[in-house]
C-alpha cells in the first residue's frame, strides 16, 4: 500500500509539474527576468529578420545585375560570331587558292563558336537563377519586412518602466505624454539569441514549442500602468494587427505584459524563398567566368578580323589588277 501511495505522489508531481511549464521558450519575471531584459530575445528576432531581408534584397539585385551583364556579353559574342559565319559562307567559294588562310579563318570561327557555347551554358544557369529569385524573393521580402517592423517596434517600446517613469501619478502620466521615457542599454548574451548563427531548421528548433513567450505578471514585474495603456494601443493598432495572428499581445490588465510570438511559423516559410537561386558567391564566380570567356573570344575575334582584313586587301588588289 505504501508503494502505491508513493507512486501516486510521483505521478502527481510529474504530471502537474509539466503542466505548469510554459509551452514556449519562456521569459518571465518569476524567474528573475525583468521586462527590459526581454529586449535581447526580441532584438534577436528583429535582427534575424533584418538580415534575411538585407541578404535577400542583395541577392535579388545581384541576380538582376549579373543577368543583365551576362546577357549583354553573350549578345555581343553571338552577334560577332554570326557575322563571321556569314563572311565565311561567302568567302569560302572564292578563296580556293588561299587554302591556308581559309583554314585559319574557319579555325577562328570554330573557336569563337565553342566559347559562345560555353558562355551560353553559364548564362542558362544565370537565367534559371534569376527566374527563381524573381518568383520567390519579392514576396518573402514583403513578409519579412512586415514581421521585422512589428517585432522591432515592440523591442523599441519594451522599457524598464519603473526607471523610465518614477511616479505613475506624475504629470507625464496624467497628460498621456510619455516625456522622459527612454530606452536603457541592455547587454545581450549569446544564449538569448538562438538565431545568432543563422535561420534554419536546427536553430528554430531551439525555441521550445516553436515560440517565444514573455510574461511580466508579478508585483516585482516593473510594468507601469502609465506606459502600458499607450503601449497596449500601439501594439493592437500596429504590431499585432499586422502579424496575421503570429504575434499575440494579451490584455489581462493595465500592469501586465504578456506577449507570445510564434517564431517557427514566422521564419519557417521564409527559409526556402531566400535560398532560391544561386548564392551571391556562386553568381560572382559565374560572372567572372563569362567575362574571361568574352576576353578569350575578343582575342580570337581580333585575329579573325585581322586575317579577314588582309584577305580583303589582297582580293581588292587582284580585282583592280594592281601592279607594283
Amino acid at each position: 500500500m505504501k508503494i502505491k501511495i508513493v507512486g501516486l505522489v510521483v505521478f502527481f508531481f510529474v504530471t502537474f509539474g509539466v503542466a505548469e511549464e510554459s509551452y514556449c521558450t519562456s521569459i518571465d519575471d518569476d524567474k528573475g527576468t525583468n521586462l527590459n531584459q526581454s529586449v535581447c530575445y526580441l532584438k534577436c528576432l528583429s535582427d534575424a529578420l533584418n538580415k534575411l531581408y538585407t541578404d535577400g534584397e542583395r541577392k535579388l539585385f545581384l541576380n538582376e545585375e549579373v543577368y543583365a551583364n551576362a546577357s549583354r556579353m553573350l549578345d555581343d559574342m553571338e552577334g560577332k560570331t554570326g557575322e563571321s559565319v556569314i563572311y565565311l559562307s561567302v568567302i569560302s567559294s572564292v578563296m580556293v587558292e588561299e587554302n591556308d588562310k581559309l583554314e585559319n579563318l574557319i579555325s577562328y570561327g570554330n573557336a569563337m563558336g565553342d566559347l559562345v557555347a560555353k558562355a551560353g551554358g553559364l548564362f542558362a544557369e544565370v537565367n534559371e537563377s534569376v527566374r527563381a529569385v524573381r518568383n520567390a524573393i519579392p514576396g518573402a521580402l514583403i513578409t519579412s519586412n512586415k514581421y521585422y517592423t512589428a517585432i522591432a517596434e515592440i523591442a523599441r517600446t519594451v522599457w524598464d518602466d519603473v526607471k523610465a517613469v518614477s511616479n505613475d501619478e506624475g504629470p507625464e502620466c496624467k497628460k498621456g505624454a510619455l516625456k522622459g521615457v527612454r530606452g536603457f542599454p541592455v547587454v545581450c548574451v549569446d544564449q538569448t539569441c538562438p538565431l545568432l548563427t543563422g535561420v534554419n531548421e536546427i536553430t528554430l528548433q531551439k525555441y521550445r514549442g516553436g515560440c517565444l513567450q514573455i510574461d511580466v505578471l508579478t508585483g516585482s514585474g516593473s510594468v507601469s500602468k502609465c506606459l502600458n495603456l499607450p503601449r497596449d494601443n500601439l501594439y493592437k493598432g500596429g504590431a499585432v494587427k499586422n502579424s496575421t495572428g503570429l504575434i499575440n499581445w494579451r490584455e489581462n490588465g493595465p500592469a501586465f505584459f504578456q506577449l507570445q510570438i510564434y517564431v517557427e511559423e514566422i521564419f519557417d516559410p521564409l527559409i526556402e524563398p531566400f535560398t532560391s537561386g544561386k548564392a551571391p558567391p556562386e553568381l560572382l564566380d559565374m560572372m567572372a567566368n563569362i567575362t574571361l570567356l568574352q576576353s578569350y573570344f575578343n582575342d580570337i575575334h581580333r585575329n579573325f578580323t585581322s586575317l579577314q582584313f588582309s584577305t580583303n586587301n589582297i582580293d581588292n588588289m587582284k580585282s583592280t589588277n594592281f601592279t607594283i
